[in-house]
This record gives structure tokens, C-alpha cells and sequence, in this order.
């Protein structure tokens, strides 16, 4: 499992975790996280999407909240 597919236009179809969490709304359909963080910022009840340095151009992710 990768952190992350950034230097891919899409991930891995063998990342289960993403895909649960696609099929769930917890990221976009073309969320470039490994699954394994996207669950992480999940049950830590953060949203994925608020700090991935991931290009929204390609996936269209929510836009990145700043840090405290």
C-alpha cells in the first residue's frame, strides 16, 4: 500500500481501503490517498481532504484547510 498516488493519474485498484471509503463519501471518486491515511484522518475525525497536499485538479478533493 502506498501513502499516496500523487504522481499517478489514478490509484491503484487493488487499495481496498480507498475504495471503501470512495463508496462511503469520505473522499471524491478520484481521491489520490492511499486508503490507509484516508482511514487515519477518518477515525481520528478529521476530514481526509483537509490536509492532503494532493492536487485537487486531479482528484477534487475539498479545498485544504490551513493550519492552527
Amino acid at each position: 500500500m502506498k501513502l499516496h498516488y500523487f504522481d499517478q493519474d489514478e490509484a491503484d485498484r487493488d487499495d481496498m481501503q480507498l475504495g471503501m471509503a470512495k463508496m462511503q463519501g469520505y473522499v471524491p471518486a478520484d481521491c489520490l490517498l492511499g486508503g490507509a491515511t484516508v482511514w487515519a484522518e477518518v477515525m481520528a475525525g478529521k476530514s481526509p481532504c483537509a490536509g492532503c497536499e494532493g492536487p485537487r485538479e486531479k482528484c477534487g478533493g475539498k479545498t485544504k484547510e490551513p493550519r492552527p
